[in-house]
């Protein structure tokens, strides 16, 4: 029954088109046949006023000669001087109403009889202006010489029949015209009414047809609304479990994507194409609109970093991945764990963030390296600091007994003794920086850190002419520490920062800020810069850069933080400065309150 009905409205359809397109060529064939007729008896309308105007123009002339003649024979007769004003008028008319004839007939076959005409014209007024030029150079002469009178009556005659058979020309080829314009006059209005009977006639058939469409389009339409309401109620039953669906997404502590592959003409995958998004998704990338954009476009690091590869790999093999990886946010770097599974013509990456676990981890083989140095640092120290109170005891008995015989050998005994107190120092700055510290944690506003530590090196500032800018997020979180531990610590990479840089063009940058839910301190400098190599060197024991340092200052300030749980990083540059970048750990911080 479907496909009779679909056949039927296809058939009714075509008979519409073809009725509809048919009559639009009938009345487009009558209009223009109407618009041809109106423009012949147009242009036939013309053509009459045009030679009407030239036939007036040329009886004008004839007029004007006739003037011409009576005023010159006036004046012959009375010897009165007024009679030749309607002669110069006349022959100046003359002129110009050859002139108007020789523009509305422009035609060649025009011009010969044109000339003809005006020659007879000319004629005609050289003999009357011979007559006029007789009279006047002798006023007494009563009859004039009977030739000039007879020569200026026959080319007054020869212009009548100029004139006659020119108007007989003229009035000829408008004949024809007035023939066209009496013919067509007629045709238009008719076709004007079998234009309107068309249209009528045509307007009922296809208003007939369209009310009958109309009519079988409302039933449909009826059926559809029914359709359309059932369809609605799957819709909506669909979207309530898309919505319950990305609910559960959005409440994964996981981070959950999908990407569809794009590929060139020869198969290959050159892209990836953002289809979901949950919410950690989302906040990990720091952007809401990836949804439909492209991986490489948006994150082109993505391909450098070998991932794109490892996606566009699962895509192909059907294989899943299971990784770690860095990721610069907007946040600074974090770490997630990545689960790449086939789906579809593409993948569905899980992710979690183990920034925490991999800064436990670093802090767990930190400690136990720490720990190790320790052992083996206090137990070299206790070794070391027995023999040397004895060497020194030894020494003092020695020089009492031998400066007593020999006054000379007192400056070799005061070089021992400096290099046994040198030595006794760096002992006890073993034993300070590996001791283990029982902290006294209190909370802390991360301002007034900053401040202690900006007093701790601001005459160090001053002295080298350099300066402190210091910038602070605002409601930053209050950090459970101990205060003086911690200004040791801080004071130690500020001090460190400063002997980095050159005197009057120093700049030293300080900047806390909350990021990924934690707290981030940075320590910048724009000095000489540490070279790759030896950033891990730094936090040696006995590593200085500087000559005369113990090098236990950085090993300190990392035995600090590290006790507090916070990570340390290093970022530099050479001749661009360095970064020490402070990320305490989550369950050190709080908002202040009690």
């Amino acid at each position: 029954m479907p496909t009779t009905q679909h056949t039927e409205e296809r058939e009714e359809r075509k008979l519409t088109v073809i009725l509809y397109f048919g009559t639009i060529m009938l009345m487009l064939v009558l209009l223009y046949a109407s618009y041809a007729n109106m423009r012949r008896y147009d242009a036939a309308v013309k053509q009459v006023k045009r030679y009407n105007n030239a036939l007036l123009e040329i009886d004008n002339v004839l007029i004007d000669l006739q003037n011409m003649e009576t005023s010159v024979r006036g004046f012959l007769l009375s010897n009165d001087s007024t009679y030749l004003e309607p002669y110069r008028r006349s022959m100046n008319n003359a002129e110009h109403h050859l002139t108007v004839a020789d523009s509305l007939l422009p035609e060649d076959t025009w011009r010969s009889q044109l000339g003809s005409l005006r020659w007879a014209q000319v004629n005609v007024a050289d003999r009357l202006k011979t007559l006029v030029h007789s009279k006047v150079a002798d006023s007494a002469l009563v009859l004039l010489p009977l030739e000039d009178l007879g020569r200026s009556k026959a080319a007054m005659d020869a212009f009548r029949e100029v004139h006659a058979h020119v108007t007989a020309s003229a009035r000829s080829e408008r004949a024809q015209y007035l023939r066209t314009e009496n013919t067509d006059w007629l045709d238009a209005p008719i076709m004007v009414v079998l234009y309107s009977i068309l249209a009528i006639a045509a307007t009922a058939l296809l208003f007939w047809r369209l009310s009958k469409a109309l009519t079988r389009t409302e039933i449909a339409k009826l059926e559809l609304q029914q359709k359309l309401t059932e369809l609605d109620k799957e819709v909506a039953a669909r979207s309530a479990v898309q919505d319950m669906l990305q609910k559960v997404l959005d409440i994964s502590p996981n981070g959950i994507m999908t990407l569809r592959a794009i590929r060139d003409g020869a198969d290959e995958i050159v892209d990836l194409q953002f289809l979901t998004l949950n919410k950690v998704a989302i906040k990990a990338a720091g952007r809401e609109d990836l949804q439909g954009k492209y991986l490489l476009k948006e994150h082109p690091v993505s391909d450098l970093e070998g991932r794109f590869d490892i996606y566009a790999e699962v895509v192909r093999s059907k294989i899943p991945v299971r990784n770690e990886f860095p990721f610069m946010g907007p946040n600074g770097e974090v770490w997630y764990e990545n689960h790449v599974v086939p789906f579809e013509d593409g993948i569905m990456v899980t992710f979690s963030d183990i920034t925490e676990k991999k800064r436990l981890q670093d802090l767990s083989t930190e400690a136990e390296r720490l720990n190790l140095t320790g052992q083996i640092t206090r137990t070299v120290a206790h070794e070391v600091r027995n023999p040397l109170t004895n060497i020194h005891l030894a020494l003092e008995q020695l020089g009492d007994e031998v400066e007593r015989e020999d006054e000379n050998i007192k400056p070799f005994f005061d070089i021992i003794g400096r290099n046994l107190d040198r030595i006794g120092n760096l002992i006890k700055g073993m034993l300070e920086s590996s001791k283990e510290r029982v902290l006294d944690l209190n909370s802390c506003r991360m301002e007034d850190l900053v401040q202690d530590m900006v007093a701790q090196v601001k005459d160090r500032l001053k002295l080298k002419e350099m300066r402190c800018e210091v910038f602070l997020d605002e409601d930053l979180f209050h950090v459970d520490a101990d205060r003086e531990l911690i200004n040791l610590a801080l004071t130690n990479i500020a001090v460190n920062a400063i002997e980095a840089m050159e005197p009057g063009i120093g700049i030293l940058t300080v900047r806390a800020k909350q990021a990924g839910g934690g707290l981030v301190l940075e320590i910048t400098d724009n000095g000489k810069g540490i070279a790759a190599a030896e950033i891990e060197r730094l936090f040696q024991p006995f590593y200085s850069s500087r000559s005369g340092g113990l090098g236990l200052g950085l090993t300190t300030t990392r035995s600090i933080l590290h006790g507090h749980g916070i990570k340390l990083q290093v970022r530099s540059e050479l001749g661009k400065g360095s970064t020490f970048l402070l990320r305490f750990p989550k369950r050190a911080l709080s908002d202040g309150v009690n």
